[in-house]
């Protein structure tokens, strides 16, 4: 599932894929419809984008400095942060080496 962040987003249980990035950045924008891949391989991962202008306290939560910054957590614990896109292999691998692979 791909969603954009709300503060009443529930990110703090199950497998969770932060994205956060802007309008304006081009890495971000080519790296969406990777996302939405991840997304729809991965049923139990929620992928949430979430734009930092937008949400700047949970920006600054997680310590982003640049975008695209993706943070994966497993049951609200953070398990790894990636800045820039790393294309779309990496962004998978990174998936699952956190995750596991996706369910058939």
């Amino acid at each position: 599932m791909l969603t954009e962040y709300q503060s009443s987003t529930p990110i703090n249980k199950g497998k969770v894929l932060l994205d956060f990035y802007t309008t304006t950045c081009g890495p971000c924008r080519a790296m969406h419809p990777v996302l939405e891949e991840i997304a729809n391989e991965y049923k139990d991962l929620m992928v949430c984008k979430v734009d930092v202008l937008q949400n700047p306290d949970i920006s600054q939560q997680f310590g982003v400095m640049s975008v695209p910054t993706v943070v994966l957590m497993v049951d609200s614990k953070v398990q790894e942060i990636s800045n820039g896109f790393p294309g779309k292999s990496a962004l998978k691998s990174l998936v699952r080496k956190h995750v596991g692979a996706p369910a058939s």
